[in-house]
């Protein structure tokens, strides 16, 4: 692999965190989305179909959690301990994003719970 440039070394990081930052935009659209669905009509939702929403949910949020770790890790690693972003991002946004996901799925348990009693 040929030495990059530190023009190229830096627009390298740069990308690297403007697509983690998308992801984690994404990641946040795809958590509200199903807050509302949970919120709205987690109660006259058939088990069938919280089952559907939710796996869907699961897949795609945990899909955005790893890409949002990967974008930013990858971007530290490249960057260095000098570059735009410090070690600790990457893993403290997955971890704070795949709480984001339990705290979902214990609304929605919540909201069946509620229309069970």
């Amino acid at each position: 692999m040929p030495e990059m440039t530190d023009y190229e070394a830096a627009d390298l990081v740069f990308s690297l965190v403007g697509y983690g930052m998308t992801a984690l935009a994404l990641y946040f659209t795809v958590i509200s989305s199903y807050l509302v669905v949970a919120y709205m009509v987690g109660k006259q939702l058939s088990t069938s179909q919280v089952v559907i929403v939710t796996s869907l949910f699961g897949v795609f949020a945990l899909i955005l959690s790893f890409g949002t770790y990967s974008f930013f890790a990858g971007a530290n690693g490249y960057g260095g301990d000098d570059g735009p972003i410090g070690f600790w991002l990457a893993p403290a946004l997955c971890i704070a994003e795949i709480g984001g996901i339990v705290a979902a799925l214990g609304f929605m348990l919540d909201i069946r719970r509620r229309s069970a009693k």
